[in-house]
């Protein structure tokens, strides 16, 4: 029996050293938790169901991100980059209004965002993967129209929005995106 033990304890010592060193091979999570390092570039494509999955997750936290506390949500929607934007959207009543737009791809990407009101038009850069989205102000009154061309080739991407009132007391820096600060 007690040849035995020396053999045991071989034994156990191998198998704790092949434990730790798989232990060191294993990845740290990043702050997030989930497990992915930050130093790996993201895929030039989605690989499937789950990539635009955790992209549509992603632009709700952008959307999130953003939204002030005394909101209304008007309306609401998500578009593939393919596809683009061209949406009227209406607004009623007294309260201003913020258009709010996030966008996410598989890799770096600008999209430009055009806001047009009778015959007042806006440009304006919206850079995917930005973790607040763009937020512009916008007046009640007549119909506002958002346009985003859509991504010729192959672009992978969606694209998500919403139209919210708010209380006056929300509106940050220019009363109107589109026409501009001075009027």
């Amino acid at each position: 029996m007690r040849a035995r033990r020396p053999l045991i304890c071989i034994l156990l010592l191998s198998v704790a050293a092949l434990t730790g060193a798989c232990a060191e091979q294993k990845r740290e999570p990043d702050e997030s938790g989930n497990g992915k390092s930050d130093s790996a570039s993201p895929p030039p494509t989605w690989d499937g169901k789950e990539d635009a999955e955790e992209a549509m997750q992603s632009a709700a936290r952008a959307l999130n991100a953003v939204e002030p506390k005394s909101v209304f949500r008007e309306d609401s929607g998500t578009t593939t980059l393919a596809k683009g934007l061209n949406r009227t959207l209406t607004m009623q009543g007294q309260r201003p209004y913020t258009f709010d737009i996030a966008c996410q791809t598989p890799s770096a990407h600008t999209l430009t965002l055009t806001l047009m009101r009778g015959d007042a038009e806006s440009e304006w850069d919206v850079e995917c993967g930005d973790r607040e989205a763009d937020q512009f102000n916008i007046p009640a009154g007549t119909p506002v129209t958002a346009r985003i061309t859509p991504a010729s080739g192959e672009a992978e991407g969606i694209i998500s929005w919403r139209l919210n009132t708010i209380g006056a007391e929300d509106v940050q820096d220019c009363v109107d995106d589109i026409t501009g600060c001075g009027s």
